[in-house]
């Protein structure tokens, strides 16, 4: 018998999308002295998901929230204990470390052997974005890029690859997701434990829709706690019953969602998701258009483009910094992070899947009333 839940290709579309405005997100961050009705676009419509670029991370995590906890619903459905049980978690901990930690670890690696064959020292002070700040500021260590791997570092400690805070609470929060499972008719206790990790990052300091990575590996646990609400959000839609929505609730949806894109805090984000998520499952035109094979190509490399696109826009940026074209380097970036992208979803993030898969499950008990081997 199947453990797995059926795949919804219109929220991997989703992911795609979202990914994408990261790396838009991250090439106007790049760009100097653009014209003010531009930066007043990307600041008071709702494609100030470009000009942010944090709502796009929050989706990752409600949607994560989502699927995560639907497939281990229907694990655990489908074998009993082999979720709710040490041996189980243990199991799902391997499986995702393998998934999260090799395509992570490629993007290391490649970040490194980039920056060894371009870097000639630290870009001026006033280069804009986070290829300025925080990518490349210093020539990479051992040290370093090991902290790097484990998902250890704070603060700019992501120097080789900026976006990697976000795995650090993914990769964290994903350990969790597990014990969802035992909030099943409880949901509101859920969104409630979830809110007291919001109110311990706002404790530790955290700024109010700002939260990304402590200055110290204590306080990026902090951090962590504040985006519980984002996979819990999504592990409630997950956990409980999917309304279906008719035409009206659609339409009011989609207009909520548009609205909520210019909000500035993550619970509005929180909420846009979720919505996001409904209108992809209703068979409606949204969901016909994210079934278009371009978006869900999109959406088979999300994780890979999310994961490259910054080491080549730094290459880029070292590469051209004598010729001071901010422009050409960011289309640059952006051009080649789709090809990259497909070869290491290909040579990397899939051989990370099926390895996963080779790591064998816990043995569990059978449903009552069925013998062991149905479940074989």
């Amino acid at each position: 018998m199947s453990t797995r839940s059926p795949r919804l290709i219109e929220l991997d579309s989703l992911r795609g999308i979202a990914a994408l405005i990261v790396v838009l997100h991250h090439a106007y961050l790049s760009l100097p002295d653009l014209p003010g009705w531009l930066h007043w676009t990307l600041d008071a419509t709702p494609l100030r998901l470009i000009g942010k670029g944090r709502p796009a991370v929050i989706f990752f995590f409600v949607l994560s929230g989502f699927v995560l906890s639907r497939a281990l619903i229907a694990q655990e459905a489908a074998r009993p204990g082999s979720v709710l049980s040490a041996p189980g978690w243990a199991h799902y901990a391997s499986q995702r470390a393998l998934r999260l930690g090799l395509p992570v670890l490629a993007s290391l690696v490649l970040s490194a052997g980039l920056q060894l064959m371009l870097w000639e020292g630290p870009l001026p002070a006033e280069t804009p974005g986070l290829v300025g700040a925080a990518t490349w500021s210093r020539m990479w260590s051992w040290k370093g890029f090991t902290e790097q791997a484990l998902l250890l570092s704070s603060g700019n400690g992501y120097q080789l690859n900026p976006v990697l805070w976000s795995l650090v609470h993914e990769w964290r929060i994903s350990l969790l997701l597990p014990f969802v499972l035992v909030f099943r008719g409880r949901l509101a206790m859920l969104m409630a434990v979830a809110l007291v990790g919001a109110a311990i990052a706002r404790l530790a300091g955290m700024p109010e829709g700002d939260v990304a990575l402590g200055s110290s590996l204590l306080k990026t646990f902090a951090a962590t706690a504040g985006f519980l609400p984002a996979f819990a959000a999504g592990a409630a839609l997950a956990l409980g019953r999917v309304p279906r929505l008719d035409r009206g609730q659609a339409l009011a949806a989609g207009i909520a969602v548009l609205v909520m894109a210019m909000a500035a805090h993550d619970y509005g984000v929180i909420l846009a998701s979720v919505l996001l998520i409904l209108l992809a499952q209703r068979d409606g035109p949204f969901a016909r258009e994210m079934r278009r094979p371009s978006l869900v190509w999109l959406g088979r490399v999300s994780f890979s483009l999310y994961l490259v696109h910054m080491p080549l826009l730094a290459a880029a940026t070292h590469l051209l910094r004598e010729q001071d074209v901010p422009e050409v380097a960011a289309l640059i970036a952006v051009a080649l992070s789709f090809p990259a992208a497909a070869l290491m979803c290909r040579w990397v993030e899939m051989p990370a899947h099926r390895l996963a898969r080779r790591i064998r499950p816990p043995a569990t008990r059978a449903p009552a009333g069925l013998p062991t081997g149905a479940l074989r």
